[in-house]
């Protein structure tokens, strides 16, 4: 039975969470709370929970450390504590790829521009609500590899960055 303890932010609060391998499904501890978690990924993107035997179907997005949860019409952000970020090694899941597959709404950077970690590079919308994805480091555009208005799959590179801008 494995076991992963972390911190995650969310909604301006900082929760411990243990996540453990049980039987068909998981065990979340949230703080004092333990609940019984079954997760079915539908489609790249798409998940339905059953948690204490309530059905839920949302959408995810992952970029690097963060996680958005969209369910209900809300955007549920998640991260990582900072020390639990550095302890993991960076890795090809921290470029800027696409999170899940959707219609590329907006490109809000061009080929040459410096950009900062944080900085909005595009918008990706699927099932009518909108993911913004980031830069996670310092970079310089070098090319942009789909246009507005264009489906992206989900893990395409959109925009192309060299690292140290």
């Amino acid at each position: 039975m494995r076991s992963v303890r972390l911190r995650v932010f969310c909604a301006g609060r900082q929760l411990p969470v243990e996540v453990r391998s049980s039987g068909d499904g998981y065990t979340v501890r949230l703080g004092d709370r333990e609940l019984r978690v079954r997760w079915q990924e539908l489609s790249p993107g798409v998940a339905e929970a059953t948690v204490e035997g309530v059905r839920l179907r949302f959408c995810y997005a992952r970029q690097g450390e963060a996680l958005q949860l969209h369910l209900a019409g809300r955007v549920y952000p998640f991260t990582r504590t900072r020390e639990e970020a550095e302890a993991r090694s960076p890795g090809p899941e921290q470029d800027v790829r696409a999170p899940m597959p959707g219609l590329l709404t907006r490109v809000l950077v061009e080929p040459g521009q410096a950009v900062a970690a944080g900085q909005p590079l595009y918008v990706v919308e699927a099932m009518k609500m909108e993911t913004v994805v980031r830069a996670v480091r310092p970079a310089r555009v070098l090319r942009i590899l789909a246009r507005e208005g264009e489906q992206v799959e989900g893990g395409a590179v959109v925009v192309e960055l060299e690292e140290g801008a």
